[in-house]
């Protein structure tokens, strides 16, 4: 069972083991590179949780977190940056990701949007651990935000077919298919900045999947888009991390 405070976690934290004094000038902030539009489904996104002990001088912090929409999880999840995934549905801190560096530690980890929820809500239960390797004296923060589902429209055509990457994230070889065309077109991918990574034509023979290298590629989030002769369009976002 999670800690993080979460319906899915029935309200359980991190002071089921640890306890101490009240929050004074402890806090965590959880951040995203989700669009101020909303989240696309099937999508992966980095959601950063960020601890900051203020002046209370706290010398290590760790966190759990899940995301959740009512009644259930929702999407995968994927360790990152400092993190790793426990029963499946709660990301946390590894071993070795505790030690806090100017009163504050940042932790990344990936969402797999899915699809089927409207909105998703990430819980964080963020524990500042005084260091003296008991159980007590560690403070106690407990946040969750909010975020929405994109409703903007992509362009008229813009979902005209399917098109899927795999693995997703990736790491050397991404894999882009698209079983339901059979039209020449385009094949554009594009980074978070809007550089263009690869413009190349696309054959009707690519459906079935046409392999990318991306061993080289910068750890991000990324765009492929492809325009077939007859108008008709598909996207897809992907990660690569290394």
């Amino acid at each position: 069972m999670g800690k993080t405070g979460s319906p899915m976690s029935i309200g359980q934290t991190c002071n089921s083991c640890h306890s101490g004094p009240s929050v004074s000038t402890q806090y965590v902030v959880i951040t995203s590179d989700i669009p101020n539009e909303g989240y696309l489904d099937n999508t992966p996104y980095t959601i950063t949780v960020t601890s900051n002990a203020g002046t209370a001088g706290m010398s290590k912090a760790g966190f759990e977190a899940s995301v959740e929409k009512v009644g259930s999880h929702q999407g995968s999840l994927t360790g990152a940056n400092g993190s790793q995934i426990k029963q499946s549905n709660f990301a946390t801190h590894t071993s070795n990701s505790t030690s806090v560096s100017g009163g504050t530690r940042s932790w990344d980890f990936i969402w797999n949007s899915s699809s089927g929820s409207d909105s998703v809500r990430v819980y964080v239960s963020g524990l500042f651990a005084n260091g003296n390797n008991q159980n007590s004296g560690d403070v106690l923060v407990n946040v969750s935000q909010e975020f929405k589902k994109s409703h903007v429209g992509l362009g008229e055509n813009a979902r005209d077919f399917a098109l899927t990457a795999s693995p997703n994230p990736a790491q050397e070889v991404l894999r882009l298919s698209a079983p339901d065309t059979q039209d020449n077109g385009l094949l554009t991918v594009v980074d978070a900045t809007g550089r263009i990574m690869i413009s190349s034509p696309w054959n009707a023979a690519d459906a079935a999947g046409r392999l990318l290298n991306v061993s080289t590629w910068t750890t991000g989030i990324y765009t492929a888009n492809i325009a077939l002769d007859g108008g008709k369009r598909g996207q897809v976002r992907f990660q690569v991390y290394h």
